[in-house]
């Protein structure tokens, strides 16, 4: 398989940077400490790219309560991130798997590049059920709006690693203005009663907030390289509020493809989360509520 190329490389540098301001933000609250978890790399544009045949996702970030880790953890963890070689250090020492279980919760961070606020159907709500019954509707369409986007084949990978290891996932959604949250588990419960119900689907997904489609995505880089992928949208009036965001700069760059093309993408820096209060109880009602029963 070929490498990912010049849209891949973008990407993967935008979310670092995405990571990198929430966990600056979470390590604020001095309680808590984030690190970078989850592993990826970017395959310069015309090699190959070898993909594992893990049935795991790991999570893009773990989250861990300051006074349960040792000094040694706390050294490790300090820069932010938990790399290749502290894992291999900690698994000769027979450490790394006593470091995964003091995780309370998980994060799986992902960035689109919208203005939240000033989307259109940013303060969209669901229909109740008795709107439901007044006027049903012939379909469901996903509002406009700063959406939690989640692949289906990423969920049951999610899901996969969230029950190995017994630590819970959220989804956090980062965009300029705001960010959003979802728990794993409840993606997961909406699939199940979506694929359950195939008649009841349209009011399922207006009454619930949660749709399902097949989404198509497009290389920027690749000339007519596309794939339909099925992805699950989490509306924010459904979500849990992360916080809002500062203080984001706005950038464009100039690169070339290796068909030659000449690729313009918009570059972020910057910025801070302004971590809600409700979003850390948020956090903690996960690990109180269910952490460590998911086995």
């Amino acid at each position: 398989m070929r490498g990912r190329g010049i849209d891949f490389e973008h990407r993967f540098n935008t979310s670092r940077w995405a990571e990198g301001m929430h966990i600056q933000s979470l390590n604020q609250k001095r309680v808590l400490i984030a690190a970078r978890y989850g592993i990826s790399t970017v395959v310069p544009e015309g090699e190959d790219l070898v993909y594992g045949q893990s049935e795991f996702k790991e999570p893009d970030l773990l989250v861990f309560r300051s006074e349960r880790l040792s000094e040694r953890e706390r050294e490790i963890l300090g820069e932010g991130a938990l790399s290749w070689n502290d894992r291999l250090a900690l698994d000769t020492d027979g450490q790394l798997p006593e470091l995964l279980n003091k995780a309370f919760v998980a994060l799986e961070v992902e960035f689109s590049p919208y203005k939240a606020g000033e989307m259109k159907d940013r303060h969209w709500q669901p229909r109740s059920e008795s709107r439901w019954l007044e006027r049903p509707l012939k379909n469901a369409v996903a509002p406009t709006a700063p959406n939690i986007w989640v692949k289906a084949e990423d969920l049951d990978k999610l899901v996969a690693w969230q029950k190995k290891f017994n630590v819970p996932i959220i989804v956090a959604h980062l965009f300029d203005q705001e960010a959003f949250a979802v728990a794993l588990s409840r993606v997961e419960a909406f699939r199940r009663d979506y694929q359950a119900d195939p008649k009841g689907r349209v009011r399922l997904q207006v009454t619930t907030g949660i749709f399902a489609k097949d989404q198509r995505y497009d290389r920027v880089d690749a000339s007519g390289a596309s794939e339909v992928k099925p992805v699950f949208i989490i509306t924010p009036a459904v979500a849990t509020k992360i916080g809002n965001i500062r203080g984001v700069k706005v950038s464009a760059q100039l690169g070339v493809s290796a068909s030659m093309k000449y690729v313009s993408h918009v570059i972020f820096s910057g910025g801070e989360v302004e971590i809600a209060d409700d979003f850390v109880d948020f956090l903690l009602g996960l690990e109180n509520n269910g952490a460590r029963s998911l086995r």
